[in-house]
């Protein structure tokens, strides 16, 4: 691997689940990285990877909605908004959360209105970079995605299509903000019936140039700078009983760092606090998935 080491002027909070930030505690470490009070803090939602669905909004930016915070959303998953819009909502942030949902369209919908850019910009003039799940994988190089979920889709197949529980996972392409290949809800299995953690194992052999990066449903990565913490909210459970990784919840919420060593995937469990560039680092190699374009193809999504 390279010897490069990580951004150090990135702050933000990266959750396994697009749930995580309506947690309590969660949205008061995203505004303590802005140093504002909550009553003058202005934090800006991008629900393109819910198509703009109103009950995620809502959900997902609710703990800073309690707390006093301006929270203001930027919608442009089918919407066309002028450059300047977005320019503006975007420059005014103190923070910027991604919602859940289907992080290619996501990436790719950005990229095709040149947000992506601005997105970059944000943090490096100081803006918290903030989500779960695809609004955790978006800020990295990329991740372990179920963007290939026909439910995540623009237009979801309906329940009883046998394609709802035959799908795969595939590894997606974020902002490139943070090196590192995450997967969210490492300890789970969703409707595919695949275990996360099993099938991170094998992308990681198919992209070992990346750090991987597995993120329990209900741990936080918060970073500031050069340093990094696991935090999670209280009660809810993880991976992580004894030191060791068990699949049933009884454990809780970690962090687990995954790479490729003489053809062989390691797995440690990332302490609970220190240096970021002893946890991930630069990418030796970035492999594109072959998957990605069938994706796309399926997902139908409608680029300016």
């Amino acid at each position: 691997m390279s010897d490069a080491r990580p951004r150090t002027n990135v702050h933000g909070l990266f959750m396994g689940s697009g749930s995580g930030l309506a947690e309590p505690g969660m949205a008061e470490l995203v505004i303590e990285l802005s140093g504002r009070e909550a009553a003058g803090f202005e934090l800006l939602y991008l629900g393109t990877a819910t198509y703009d669905a109103v009950e995620p909004r809502e959900r997902q930016t609710s703990r800073f909605t309690e707390l006093g915070c301006a929270v203001r959303a930027l919608e442009v998953a089918t919407a066309d908004p002028s450059l300047a819009e977005s320019e503006d909502a975007i420059a005014r942030a103190d923070a910027i959360l991604v919602s859940g949902g289907n992080t290619l369209y996501a990436v790719d919908r950005w990229a095709a209105l040149g947000i992506d850019g601005m997105l970059r910009a944000a943090i490096d003039r100081g803006a918290a970079a903030c989500g779960g799940s695809a609004g955790a994988i978006c800020w990295f190089d990329g991740g372990h995605s179920d963007s290939m979920d026909p439910t995540s889709y623009l237009r979801p197949l309906p329940a009883d299509d046998p394609r709802v529980s035959d799908w795969r996972y595939i590894r997606v392409d974020g902002l490139g903000i943070l090196p590192g290949l995450v997967c969210p809800h490492y300890e789970m299995t969703q409707s595919n019936g695949v275990l996360r953690a099993a099938d991170f194992e094998a992308m990681m052999l198919r992209h070992g140039g990346e750090t991987g990066l597995g993120l329990d449903n209900w741990a936080g990565l918060f970073v500031a700078g050069e340093r990094y913490r696991v935090v999670y909210p209280d009660g809810r459970g993880g991976s992580v009983r004894e030191g060791r990784f068990v699949d049933d919840g009884t454990g809780v919420p970690g962090l687990w760092v995954r790479q490729v060593v003489d053809g062989v995937v390691s797995s440690r469990l990332a302490p609970p606090e220190g240096r970021l560039e002893d946890i991930v680092r630069p990418a030796s190699a970035i492999v594109p998935d072959p998957l990605v374009e069938a994706c796309r193809a399926e997902n139908r999504h409608r680029l300016a």
